[in-house]
């Protein structure tokens, strides 16, 4: 078999909703590693919310922040953040339409005294304990003027006035937003990046720095975030937990993630033999 490089989503596709990486799944990692095929993180997630355990799978590389950050056996090839002006000019929308948001940089969350007490509020009414909340989140960082960091690399929001559909026509061109691909989530949370950066252009670049074909990568999500990545690479897989719109645009469907998913979606493959 050709070597493969498999493009993994992490929330609902490695870790499930209890911040919990199942143990087939990480069997299914290592043992995919050990044949000889590069696996790499495709995350909303920014770097710095990477748990060690994850890390210590043996991933080849990371596609981080929805391919505003990428990197290829441990050296950085690319890196995108949100220039001042639209910095600037999303905070003041966010605030003017009163959202909870927060920044996602290379070090931490940033948000603001406000979107702070709310965030915790909405998680703690979506079942998610505090101890799931830090390790989504990572660092949290509380200021005022929450645009002033040079390394803000994409924008989350909860609770909108408006659903998505509304706020990505406000917020375009420069920015393009989609649903929050985080389980209990709804049409009024989203992810906000750079019009034009998304999963598949990371995966892109890191095939291209590999010399790897398009044509032997997989990609596997279960979000409204991985329909670019799926559509890019040679095989797209949903999860079985996957909303209905990914697993529609799927080649193929698995189980659920606490069902083996991951581990049956690679043994499908061939990459487990």
């Amino acid at each position: 078999m050709n070597q493969k490089v498999v493009f993994l989503d992490v929330d609902g596709t490695i870790v499930n909703d209890k911040g919990i990486i199942p143990e087939s799944t990480q069997i299914a990692i290592r043992k995919a590693v050990e044949n000889g095929h590069k696996l790499v993180v495709c995350s909303g997630r920014s770097l710095f919310q990477l748990p060690q355990m994850l890390l210590d799978l043996g991933f080849s590389g990371m596609v981080t922040a929805a391919g505003a950050q990428v990197i290829a056996d441990g050296k950085e090839i690319y890196h995108a953040v949100i220039d001042e002006e639209h910095r600037k000019f999303i905070v003041d929308y966010m605030e003017k339409n009163n959202f909870v948001y927060c920044f996602q940089t290379d070090a931490g969350v940033v948000m603001n005294k406000r979107s702070e007490q709310q965030i915790l509020k909405i998680m703690s009414d979506m079942g998610i304990t505090e101890e799931h909340l830090r390790q989504l989140v990572g660092e949290f960082f509380i200021q005022e003027d929450v645009w002033n960091n040079e390394k803000e690399e994409k924008l989350i929001y909860y609770d909108a006035p408006f659903g998505v559909a509304r706020v990505h026509a406000d917020l375009e061109p420069y920015f393009d937003v989609v649903a929050l691909s985080l389980s209990g989530a709804d049409d009024y949370c989203g992810e906000v990046g750079i019009n034009g950066i998304h999963k598949a252009t990371g995966m892109k670049r890191y095939l291209e720095c590999v010399g790897i074909p398009r044509e032997d990568s997989i990609a596997i999500g279960d979000g409204p975030n991985d329909l670019q990545m799926m559509d890019y690479a040679g095989i797209g897989i949903a999860m079985g937990n996957a909303r209905e719109e990914v697993k529609k645009r799927a080649d193929m469907v698995t189980s659920h993630i606490d069902e083996d998913g991951l581990y049956h979606a690679l043994d499908r493959l061939g990459l487990l033999n």
